[in-house]
């Protein structure tokens, strides 16, 4: 059946379950938040299963209605779809034809271009800058009439550096094309363009249920553009876009602040403490903006690939990024877990750096 396949599908690659990973394993590779969603999530999730033989509200539902309050923004503003990776896909559908393209600054988000790859669009890629800053000027230098979106993650993955908003103002009046900034690390980021959407037309603000909020499972994130924009992208999504138990558990998490705010403060301990200790054991411990740490091990010549695998053999699995556009092979990026299992990663780390001295 394979000659039925279309070619740019087929040249896509093939994806795995994680059979090898132990239940028990450290996982610092997914960017996960280490820690329960509220209780008052739980709560919502049982009370609303029984009722999970009717289908979900369509639009969002309340949930729109909650975002409204938390976003400042309009409810006809907002669409709620399946994990911000679906509304990546959801954009790129709506808005980029065959022989049109889609703009990246690298390194970044590997999902923006996949997805574009999976919908046979053409991704330009732009370097940023030796700091890992937005180059606005390299980005305004490549645009061409082909060009609809630029995604720009911010903070940005893996990374985890903040972009100056001066940088985003200047490259959404410098461009005439839609630019998409990924928020998704809002909750701990706390920087934000959503007051823009009533300002520039072609900006649209994704944000996600995944990180602060703890409910990656679930699959829930939302986007925040003017209502044309947002008319548009509903008309393509599925008719029930969101499955109930996210909605509800989605309200349910808006409805305590308190327990988030608790749960980043824990988080902002813990990455501080971390930075300290990665930069003491002779790492480049880059500032991060996120629940993750990117880190470089070059001042060590250990490669990341090999400080990834040996901490795998040790059941413990960070991301090795060494492999990205535009770095060298000396980057990995570890989620900021709770202090055992963060403390289980310096030691183990620990030993390998020892290991690796006294060969």
């Amino acid at each position: 059946m394979s000659h039925l396949v279309q070619k740019y599908i087929k040249d896509l690659p093939s994806k795995e379950k994680d059979f090898s990973i132990n239940r028990k394993a450290i996982r610092l590779d997914l960017s996960e938040s280490p820690y329960s969603p509220s209780p008052k999530v739980i709560k919502a999730i049982s009370e609303a299963a029984p009722t999970i033989n009717r289908y979900p509200e369509i639009l969002g539902g309340c949930l729109r209605n909650a975002l409204v309050d938390y976003t400042g923004a309009r409810e006809e503003q907002i669409i709620i779809g399946n994990g911000s990776d679906d509304l990546i896909e959801l954009i790129i559908k709506v808005f980029v034809n065959s022989q049109e393209q889609i703009l990246l600054p690298i390194p970044t988000f590997s999902w923006y271009g996949f997805s574009a790859k999976a919908q046979n669009k053409e991704v330009i890629f732009v370097n940023r800058t030796e700091d890992f800053s937005l180059d606005v000027n390299a980005l305004v230098q490549r645009l061409t009439p082909k060009v609809k979106v630029i995604f720009i993650a911010n903070p940005n993955n893996p990374t985890a550096n903040l972009i100056p908003r001066s940088s985003i103002v200047e490259l959404i009046e410098r461009v005439d094309c839609l630019i998409v900034v990924d928020e998704c690390y809002f909750e701990i980021s706390q920087e934000t363009v959503v007051d823009l959407i009533d300002t520039y037309s072609n900006l649209i603000v994704l944000r996600s249920f995944s990180k602060g909020f703890a409910l990656a499972g679930l699959r829930l994130g939302y986007a925040i553009a003017n209502e044309v924009i947002i008319d548009y992208l509903y008309r393509v999504a599925q008719f029930f876009h969101v499955n109930r138990l996210a909605q509800v558990a989605g309200i349910a998490a808006l409805n305590d602040l308190v327990y988030l705010r608790s749960q980043i403060q824990h988080l902002e301990r813990e990455r501080t403490r971390l930075i300290e200790s990665f930069s003491k054991l002779g790492f480049t411990a880059y500032a991060s903006a996120t629940n993750f740490l990117f880190i470089g091990s070059e001042p060590l010549g250990i490669p990341s690939s090999d400080l990834v695998n040996l901490l795998r053999n040790q059941n413990i699995y960070v991301k090795d990024c060494g492999s990205l556009p535009e770095l060298n092979g000396f980057h990995f990026r570890a989620s900021i877990s709770n202090y055992t299992d963060n403390q289980v990663l310096l030691n183990a780390i620990n030993k390998i750096i020892s290991f690796s001295m006294l060969g």
